[in-house]
């Protein structure tokens, strides 16, 4: 499948990406800065996040019909199929897992819709609260990595553009679902400090649906595009707090079974997400216990960090950096005439 030709493509270049910068260190002379493994490990930085997201689906019916009887949800079927005192073959749960409905009584209450004439888009916004976990490594300003995401998933009721009040709204059968993928990434730094950071990242993937909720077996996905901007706020060399908010579009065509009648699901969403990055550390922590030493250092010609200070502050700080207030005008200490 394209999808998985893409995902293996994507997975080349990472490792292509992982020896060119391996192979870029300079080849002068330097004093030792740890081992070749935390080297290594260095380049590579992992991210967690969590979020919210809201899809806007929407599918067009431009061929099929449609018939609602009352007291009974709207059902579809083959446009081109006759119409008697009852249809043959009708279906519910069109969007997802079609439902097939045999004997369709057709009268004078019933309203009966022909879409080839009267075109009908059915549109609705779901909700998603995505957890989302991926690993990169960054030469120069470039970013190139893969992550998996799962996403719960809660529908929203589906409303025509037209004959509302005839055709009314439905849900599908199902109010929580999920969705799982597996993406490559690719981003750019466009503006970096020492703090902050602002980088534009695409992710290109693959998506499975709920097999529960949604039948494979007469479901085409395409794969997934998504475009943000990713705001970083470093705590110190190695972890970052980031935000994220990023559009997202991808569709899947379903084909009811039997009739053959095919739907294209449109699903262009907006995402916006919260986390934590953390680049694995490229110097081991001090070993000797009694160092107090707080910024990094030598010892028996290796350099360590400072076990001084904890994760979330800088590790090799500049004078006041990680504590710029002084203890006595903290709290109730400027209360006292002796806070020390």
């Amino acid at each position: 499948m394209m999808s998985d030709r893409l995902m293996r493509i994507l997975i080349v270049l990472f490792l292509l990406a992982v020896v060119r910068q391996v192979a870029a260190q300079p080849a002068e002379v330097q004093p030792p800065k740890g081992s070749a493994l935390r080297t290594f490990l260095g380049l590579f930085t992992i991210s967690g996040s969590v979020g919210y997201g809201a899809t806007f689906s929407s599918h067009k019916f431009n061929g099929p019909a449609l018939i609602t009887n009352p007291g009974s949800a709207t059902l579809m079927f083959d446009g081109s199929a006759p119409v008697g005192d009852t249809i043959a073959l009708a279906y519910a749960n069109w969007m997802a897992f079609p439902q097939p409905v045999n004997g369709v009584p057709v009268d004078t209450n019933s309203f009966l819709l022909r879409t080839d004439t009267a075109a009908i888009k059915y549109r609705s916004v779901g909700q998603q609260l995505p957890v989302n976990l991926s690993v990169h490594i960054t030469i120069d300003r470039y970013r190139i990595g893969g992550g998996f995401s799962f996403e719960p998933y809660f529908t929203g009721r589906y409303k025509p553009d037209n004959f509302k009040e005839e055709l009314g709204t439905f849900r599908p059968a199902y109010n929580l679902s999920h969705y799982t993928r597996w993406h490559g990434l690719l981003g750019v730094e466009v503006f970096r400090s020492k703090r902050y950071t602002l980088v534009v990242e695409a992710t290109v993937g693959t998506y499975k649906l709920k097999k529960k909720d949604y039948n494979p077996d007469i479901i085409k996905r395409s794969i997934f595009f998504n475009l943000g901007a990713r705001f970083e706020k470093s705590l110190s060399e190695y972890v970052r707090l980031f935000a994220r908010p990023a559009f997202e579009y991808k569709n899947y065509t379903i084909t009811s079974p039997e009739s053959g009648v095919a739907l294209t699901q449109q699903l262009p969403a907006f995402y916006f997400t919260l986390g934590l990055s953390w680049r694995l550390p490229d110097l081991r922590r001090c070993p000797i216990g009694n160092c107090h030493t707080q910024k990094d250092h030598h010892h028996g010609g290796k350099v360590y960090r400072s076990r001084m200070h904890p994760f979330w502050k800088w590790q090799d700080p500049d004078y006041g950096e990680n504590y710029p207030r002084l203890i006595r005008y903290k709290g109730k200490n400027k209360r006292k005439l002796n806070p020390y």
